[in-house]
């Protein structure tokens, strides 16, 4: 055979292969479920990390491999709450099997756009007056996943406050406008009420929102800041830190990232326990379940969280109590 038509040959021997292994991808793709992981961020690799890693890492202990035995889809909001609906109908373009969020918003935006695909999210809410669920035993519709919402959770932030701080009389409330539909300004409010502790309520909708409330506080007299959840608070830990610390304020936070980048306190739940745990409802979601026979489970331990580097900083000498309690300690 003269090397022309061996070329050709050639040629097309690595054509059939390419168009061979391109078919087989594709018909890997339609058959493997779509998981589509919806977020406030955006959907960098190393964002879609930090936000759903123990996530991803339960669903591989419960053997799935993603780009085998599952394809994985991500739509983002931009930090823009107004957005997260845009993304979830993004998501139902994709013809996504189940949806998974790590928070309320996300969660509700997606619940708002489809009353068909599952979705499984974390909660911080109440989700039945939230009109996500009929009841956390028997969901009953498309949504699911583990709720941390008690009513007396915010009380009990409040107490602890209290008690490292004695003699607390004021404090300065952060809560994000956007998410005025959760129940945490309400809960503060009669929390403090209860307590004999003041308010100054300061609204942020953006980060640079911070940078006038806080110093605004200082000239109010509060004794302290506490941090009411929110997705964009979350991101502003380390802001929010140094800008208390500047202006020598302690301040009680609702999860552990806050001290662990600088805050004083923060009392919550695991929140990669129950990231790890919605791979469980997943899993069973992709296997035939119902999502509104999987109940939302709710986590039955709270851990505290202390910044002592910060307590020193801002001459607090904590209550041995207070430190006793501590499940974790950054020095």
């Amino acid at each position: 055979m003269d090397p022309m038509r061996q070329g050709y040959f050639a040629l097309a021997y690595l054509l059939a292969l390419f168009v061979g292994s391109f078919a087989a991808s594709q018909g890997l793709a339609a058959t493997v479920p779509h998981v589509g992981l919806l977020t406030y961020w955006d959907c960098s690799p190393g964002t879609v990390q930090d936000e759903f890693g123990p996530f991803l890492k339960g669903l591989e202990e419960l053997g799935y491999r993603k780009g085998e035995t599952f394809a994985l889809e991500c739509q983002a909001a931009g930090k823009n709450y107004d957005r997260l609906a845009e993304a979830a109908r993004k998501l139902m373009q994709l013809s996504v099997d189940v949806i998974v969020t790590s928070s309320q918003p996300a969660g509700r935006a997606a619940h708002q756009v489809t009353d068909s695909v599952p979705i499984v999210s974390i909660v911080s809410g109440d989700p039945i007056s939230a009109g996500l669920v009929a009841s956390l035993a028997r969901p009953g519709g498309n949504f699911t996943g583990v709720s941390y919402y008690a009513t007396e959770l915010t009380a009990k932030r409040l107490e602890l406050l209290k008690e490292a701080i004695p003699g607390i009389v004021t404090i300065g409330v952060l809560a994000n406008p956007d998410v005025s539909y959760l129940p945490f300004e309400a809960d503060a409010m009669r929390a403090a009420e209860k307590l004999g502790i003041g308010v100054k309520l300061h609204h942020i909708r953006q980060p640079a929102d911070l940078d006038v409330a806080i110093p605004e506080m200082k000239k109010e007299s509060v004794q302290a800041i506490f941090v009411l959840p929110d997705v964009m608070l979350a991101g502003e830990a380390a802001h929010i830190a140094d800008l208390a610390l500047e202006q020598r304020l302690p301040t009680m936070a609702w999860a552990p990232w806050y001290p662990r980048n600088g805050c004083l306190l923060a009392y919550s739940a695991d929140y990669a326990e129950m990231l790890h745990r919605l791979a469980f409802y997943v899993d069973r979601i992709l296997k035939g379940t119902n999502p509104g026979d999987l109940p939302l489970e709710q986590p039955t331990k709270f851990e505290l969280s202390i910044n002592l580097k910060t307590a020193n900083a801002l001459g607090i000498e904590l209550p041995q109590t207070i430190l006793l309690m501590a499940d974790e300690v950054i020095e």
